[in-house]
């Protein structure tokens, strides 16, 4: 199905910015302090970013009328967590290859200072609010993961083709790489986040846009007092991708809106707002605070490196070649 290219950004969805700090789960917060600014005055944001934490994006359905952890849940779900990290690593399930062990890994160790038990804090449900047929395709497209059929490429998804998870792409969902560099100039705010080696220049002069669809769709920045807000649209209309979390698949009708806030020496308190009628039955929000104090989210500090997919990716090599081994064994039922 094809869509018609947004050439213009609406008003920004601000429906939660007149919320409490603590229900947007708002990490390092300082009273009283001043947000640093650059040469050209503008708010400073630049610096090596994580939001990595062991808070999932939507609250467990065991916890469906609990909107926070105590400190105690907190802590035995951190104690639980390292517990399982310990256990599981470097051991595989029998007749599996087997996967990264903790060297490789770098999630994040810690809830978020909020204690909330979703990221998600709109709807206050704190789950995606999928329209039926939505969801439906969301389970399904969930459940081939790992499993297949492999056919060919176009059976594994973006992430495995090394081509992106979908924005908006601080969501602590990956268990390493969780790292964004933000660098300024006066006329664009750049990210560069180290899984997929993805970089997003996004323009804050005012210029429109250009109406070309991308991956990544097209962003326009713009300053909201002390708060950078962004807006994308323009995502490519690519219906037969097949994406691992289909929340995040670029989708013409997607409108993504992002707020970033300096609010204190070593934080940021991150929000995205996504819209898309043909997928969700409301727009949703999420809070990911990020931090430059690594340490503080039990994930390795330091710089940037490269993320070098293509030149290593034997695992979709690997993948088709051991389906069309299976094929020879057990020919697929057409």
């Amino acid at each position: 199905m094809s869509h018609s290219v947004r050439t213009s950004i609406g008003p920004a969805v601000v429906s939660l910015v007149l919320l409490p700090a603590a229900a947007l789960g708002q990490a390092g917060a300082v009273h009283g302090w001043t947000t640093p600014r650059t040469a050209w005055g503008a708010p400073d944001l630049q610096g090596i970013w994580t939001s990595a934490t062991l808070t999932p994006l939507e609250r467990p359905r065991r916890q469906s009328e609990q909107a926070l952890l105590t400190d105690e849940e907190a802590a035995a779900v951190e104690q639980q967590s390292a517990q399982r990290r310990a256990a599981s690593d470097g051991k595989s399930a029998p007749g599996t290859v087997g996967g990264y062990n903790q060297v490789w890994m770098d999630a994040g160790t810690q809830i978020v200072d909020s204690r909330r038990t979703s990221l998600i804090v709109d709807p206050p449900e704190g789950v995606i609010p999928w329209t039926s047929e939505a969801k439906i395709e969301s389970d399904r497209e969930q459940a081939r993961y790992g499993v297949g059929p492999y056919a060919s490429w176009l059976d594994l998804d973006t992430g495995e083709r090394c081509i992106t998870d979908g924005l908006p792409n601080m969501v602590p969902l990956q268990p390493y790489n969780m790292n964004l560099q933000i660098l300024q100039t006066p006329g664009a705010v750049v990210m560069l986040h180290e899984m997929y080696h993805e970089l997003r220049i996004i323009p804050v002069d005012g210029r429109p846009l250009t109406g070309i669809a991308q991956w990544t769709g097209e962003a326009r920045g713009r300053w909201d007092g002390d708060t950078l807000v962004v807006e994308t649209v323009n995502f490519v209309d690519k219906p037969d991708t097949y994406w691992s979390t289909p929340w995040r698949a670029a989708r013409p009708s997607l409108r993504l809106v992002e707020r970033f806030t300096r609010v204190g020496p070593e934080a940021i308190d991150y929000t995205f707002t996504l819209e898309d009628p043909h997928a969700f039955t409301q727009p949703w929000t999420a809070a990911a605070p990020m931090t430059t104090d690594h340490a503080s989210r039990g994930v390795t500090s330091g710089q940037i490196f490269e993320y070098a997919c293509h030149e290593g990716n034997h695992a979709m090599i690997n993948v088709l070649s051991g389906a069309r081994a299976q094929d020879a064994v057990a020919p697929p039922i057409r």
